[in-house]
């Protein structure tokens, strides 16, 4: 595992190695393409990347958006294919349900706009409850099987409870009911330098409790990586980079899927990279915009 090189620190013949040594640009969104606002010369970047003859291909956890809103951030930035070209973890569910020809209930533990998508691709919801009793013994209710529940889903539910823990155990207790899991997000970054519990810690819960290991179809799962290279007609994952800002989620997807990995330092100090100890970036940047001169 070499150590990371700093992208802007290249000589320009190394920079044009870099450029030839791969043809698709997988990029997350959150922390790379905007951080609330639309962060600078982000647009800017897949324009050129596209002027070199790379595909422009994006990649997020972030199933809570809706269409629209996905739209105009990318609108914003002057990404005018963003959402036609953006794989989900709820785009991954339909699809991954839709392949093994699913047709009984799924219990779900996920955003209203993972629901609404796999109630629009014709799937069968169970959700709830929202309100979790006082007591335990009014959780006997919670323990009951259902035989037409044939999948739990669990992606980036804030509304999540013990109630809502206890029926996802019980219906994995079956081992041929599936297991399915999208945004595994353990820390979100909530603000500059903090951050917090993000909702992929419930996964980790049940998967403990259950002995079930979920198919991960959201970052980091190599299962997702190779969904979102099968949605870019790309065959090839050594032809790929992929930019993050997270080293869990986007670096670690990038070396299960086999992809290249650049790192931007919008979420992650030097440090924290240089330190971790089983996961580096093959590059690492400041920022988008520090790399368009270069372009």
């Amino acid at each position: 595992m070499g150590e990371p090189v700093k992208l802007t620190e290249l000589s320009s013949s190394d920079f044009k190695e870099f450029l030839n040594s791969f043809d698709h640009v997988f990029s997350d969104c959150d922390g790379v393409i905007w951080a609330g606002n639309p962060l600078p010369r982000t647009g800017e970047f897949f324009k050129k990347m596209k002027q070199h003859g790379k595909t422009v291909h994006y990649v997020s956890n972030n199933s809570l958006r809706t269409k629209q809103d996905y739209e105009g951030k990318f609108k914003s930035v002057g990404i005018e294919d963003g959402y036609e070209n953006l794989t989900l973890p709820s785009t991954a569910i339909a699809e991954y349900l839709k392949s093994v020809n699913f047709n009984k209930k799924v219990y779900c533990i996920a955003c209203n706009e993972t629901v609404k998508l796999l109630q629009s691709n014709g799937f069968k919801i169970v959700e709830g409850p929202l309100v979790s009793p006082d007591f335990y013994q009014e959780y006997l209710q919670y323990l009951e099987d259902d035989p037409e529940v044939g999948a739990v889903v669990i992606d980036a539910d804030f509304k999540v409870n013990l109630a809502k823990l206890y029926k996802a155990t019980t219906y994995l207790r079956r081992p041929e009911v599936i297991f399915l899991n999208g945004a595994t997000d353990r820390y979100v970054p909530m603000k500059p330098g903090c951050m917090a519990l993000g909702t992929g810690a419930f996964t980790d819960l049940i998967a403990e409790d259950t002995k079930r290991v979920p198919i991960q179809l959201g970052k980091p799962g190599k299962t997702f990586g190779e969904f979102a290279m099968r949605r870019a007609g790309v065959t090839d994952p050594s032809r790929v980079l992929f930019i993050g800002d997270m080293i869990e989620q986007d670096v670690g997807l990038g070396k299960n899927t086999g992809f290249k990995t650049l790192l931007l330092l919008s979420n992650t100090t030097k440090e924290e990279m240089q330190a971790h100890k089983t996961i580096k970036p093959d590059y690492y940047a400041e920022s988008l915009a520090s790399i368009v001169p270069l372009l």
